[in-house]
């Protein structure tokens, strides 16, 4: 195995010798995919780093004018309710509007169903790709596309999950790469492989196929700081949650520089993408999935002012926080009607007896006493009799996850907010 490689962000100095670094032949490559859901970043960690809409003014000030390809691996959402399905849509707009050259189909994707595949094989330009599914060009997906000198395919290791779920026949994956391989061959282009499979899946097939110029794997995490060869298969991966770039040179006919790049604030959002994005929330807005979500029967909630009438000093302290203006900060930022956003930053939003809307409840809006004690209103009519149950850390875990709050320590958070 060869290594070899630069730092793990490219912004200032670095991001300027990046745009110096093509010559006339040169292609920028750049890997992405497997975002799990995330369009924009979300979290309360600063800095918050990723998102399609950094992503594509990454790839717009580093790319090369005219060779510039983003190669993007499946795994873009977590769910199969109408959220997904928006989520789907505008990750395809968003491709395409990127220097898209191919998305790789997963089954994440098609457990959406066929209607959603093929909306996202339509507005990603006929992008979507799979060698793994014996036909299924009816619904706008071939085993690979070319652009300049390289043929690019896709293909997954769980080819017999994918399949059914679009009416296909699954191809096994030795036999979708070989099919991949003979193409290059007699097109006589070098073949990128993006593939819905792990490291070990993508060594596997370094080592039986090294012909193959480049295979981008599925991984979680940040992408490595070097990148990996095996023989001359260069392999890599993006990570995860859309946070990292890879951005590969190729010259002649090898790559000559691998960069993985962390989309931190510094790269402001692409105007284009920008407007993407905003379609999207006004979508889910329109469609008031925030209303549709499933709620269940649970005790009744007081709301932050009757407890703080009598819980005087912890309201002061509460007040003082950055949970007292908890849904301010999705207002701002225009996602107080985003189904994945709100849940934390309301009280019971999750319950009959929850949050519904500011104007309806604004003693269930923000992060309130409630949010972390639970529903108080037999507390707050019988307070020597209904005892509210002590909390601690596992009040907090629910939404400060690994995924959203990555730098969450109990101890540490507990002294901005301890009453």
């Amino acid at each position: 195995m060869k290594f070899w490689g630069l730092g793990v962000a490219a912004t200032g100095v670095l991001a300027a010798a990046l745009q110096a670094s093509g010559q006339g032949d040169d292609y920028a490559i750049f890997l992405s995919g497997n975002a799990q859901g995330y369009l924009s970043p979300c979290g309360c960690s600063a800095p918050m780093i990723g998102g399609t809409k950094r992503r594509a003014t990454a790839i717009r000030k580093l790319g090369i004018p005219g060779r510039t390809i983003l190669l993007e691996n499946g795994g873009l959402v977590k769910g199969v309710g109408r959220q997904d399905e928006i989520k789907l849509e505008t990750f395809a707009q968003m491709h395409a509007a990127s220097h898209g050259a191919i998305l790789n189909l997963t089954p994440g994707e098609a457990a959406l169903g066929r209607g959603a595949v093929l909306s996202m094989a339509r507005l990603s330009d006929g992008r979507l790709v799979s060698a793994s599914l014996s036909t299924n060009e009816d619904l706008g997906i071939h085993p690979y596309r070319e652009q300049g000198q390289f043929l690019i395919g896709g293909a997954t290791t769980r080819s017999g999950a994918l399949a059914p779920m679009l009416g296909s026949q699954p191809v096994e994956l030795h036999s979708a790469v070989q099919r991949l391989v003979e193409a290059a061959r007699t097109h006589k282009k070098a073949l990128l492989l993006v593939l819905d499979g792990e490291r070990q899946d993508a060594t596997n097939l370094a080592e039986r196929f090294p012909s193959i110029a480049l295979i981008q794997y599925r991984s979680f995490g940040a992408p490595s700081a070097k990148s990996e060869r095996i023989g001359n298969v260069l392999l890599a991966s993006p990570g995860d949650g859309g946070k990292h770039l890879v951005r590969l040179v190729w010259r002649k006919d090898r790559f000559v520089s691998y960069v993985p790049l962390a989309l931190d604030p510094s790269y402001h959002d692409d105007p284009r993408a920008k407007a993407l994005f905003k379609t999207y929330l006004s979508r889910i807005s329109g469609e008031q999935l925030l209303e549709a979500l499933p709620r269940a029967e649970t005790p009744k909630y007081a709301g932050t002012s009757v407890c703080s009438s009598c819980h005087v000093e912890s309201a002061k302290v509460w007040k003082g926080t950055k949970h007292s203006h908890g849904l301010k900060t999705l207002e701002l930022i225009g996602h107080d009607r985003d189904p994945d956003c709100v849940e934390c930053h309301v009280v019971g939003l999750a319950s009959i007896y929850g949050f519904r809307s500011r104007k309806q409840d604004p003693n269930l809006s923000h992060v309130g006493c409630e949010s972390c004690h639970g529903p108080g209103a037999a507390h707050s009519g019988a307070p020597a009799k209904q005892k509210m149950e002590p909390i601690g850390e596992k009040s907090c875990l629910p939404c400060h996850t690994l995924e959203n709050s990555p730098h969450f320590d109990f101890a540490r958070y507990w002294a901005k907010v301890k009453h």
